[in-house]
């Protein structure tokens, strides 16, 4: 049967329930920290809010029906992380109508406004590939901080570097995988990154 949606969290309950094959605790939890990042990265997009409600509808859906088929499937963990996604998405569908009755709560006041002359645009003018290198090694090493304190997530880093510099990453968790997939390096830009520093370097700030 074809489904409405899809999701590497959702190919684990499907196979789970619908096959009945043994889908490891490490693999859900992986799966389900990716979900809740795609989560957050969808209710930070920019799409038509009618589309977006429609695909938290159809997660709701997929994800009801696998708790139904669930019942007598063994594992604690797999009920677990079922429950807590099916609770997330109807979450989601709640702040989203919220936020249509309370407009007020959504908008942000802009924190640059009135401190100075607005930023040119910045493009990004390599690879969509190289740029999730350098996403992703910003997000393994946990230096991106919110205004208190808290790492942010890897959709958070994405969807940031996106408006910063004018691009799309279409399926970064793909395209992040992608990474681990490179024949002769797994590190293409680093290394570019860091030999161009430390050739320049040396002369900064000489003759002037």
């Amino acid at each position: 049967m074809r489904t409405l949606t899809t999701h590497r969290l959702l190919d684990c309950f499907r196979e789970a329930v619908q096959e009945r094959n043994t889908v490891s605790e490490n693999i859900l939890s992986s799966a389900y920290d990716e979900f809740l990042d795609y989560l957050l990265r969808l209710a930070k997009d920019e799409m038509p809010l009618l589309e977006r409600l429609r695909h938290l509808y159809y997660l709701e859906l997929e994800l009801d029906t696998c708790l139904n088929m669930a019942k007598e499937i063994p594992g604690k963990y797999l009920h677990i992380c079922l429950a807590k996604a099916a609770a997330l998405v109807k979450t989601e569908i709640g702040l989203l109508h919220f936020s249509v009755e309370h407009p007020e709560y959504h908008t942000v006041p802009s924190l640059t406004k009135g401190k100075g002359p607005d930023l040119p645009p910045l493009y990004w003018k390599g690879s969509l590939v190289n740029l999730m290198e350098l996403i992703a090694s910003l997000d393994y090493s946990g230096l991106v901080t919110d205004g208190t304190g808290n790492r942010q997530s890897f959709a958070s880093l994405v969807t940031a570097f996106e408006s910063f510099f004018h691009v799309n990453l279409p399926k970064p968790y793909d395209l992040r995988a992608d990474l681990a997939r490179r024949k002769k390096s797994l590190s293409v830009l680093l290394p570019k990154l860091r030999e161009t520093f430390e050739k320049n370097i040396v002369n900064c700030g000489i003759g002037k």
